[in-house]
């Protein structure tokens, strides 16, 4: 199984209604995308002075390494990918085997 995460910082421009539509798009990715089995989002909560601008985050999993490269191009991912990376100016992103 894989990992994928992701950490947000947002636009200073960007609204929390809409983050709360890319939360609810990401989420719904899950059943339309083959080999994504997972998605959790949170606020994230610790001090100020640890996070770097990264107010947001979220991990999705996967079945394996495949699954993640036939992801990344996905229609679906794609037109909400789009939409993170113009809400978000920082975007980190880590991948890993569980």
């Amino acid at each position: 199984m894989v990992r994928h995460i992701l950490l947000l910082a947002p636009n200073p421009d960007t609204t929390p209604s809409q983050i709360e539509q890319i939360r609810e798009e990401l989420a719904a990715l899950v059943g339309q995308i083959p080999g994504l089995l997972d998605f959790n989002w949170g606020v994230n909560f610790a001090a100020p002075e640890r996070r770097g601008g990264f107010d947001y985050g979220f991990t999705m999993d996967l079945v394996d390494r495949q699954a993640l490269v036939a992801y990344a191009p996905h229609p679906a991912h794609q037109t909400v990918a789009a939409k993170v990376r113009a809400a978000f100016g920082g975007i980190v992103v880590l991948d890993f085997e569980l």
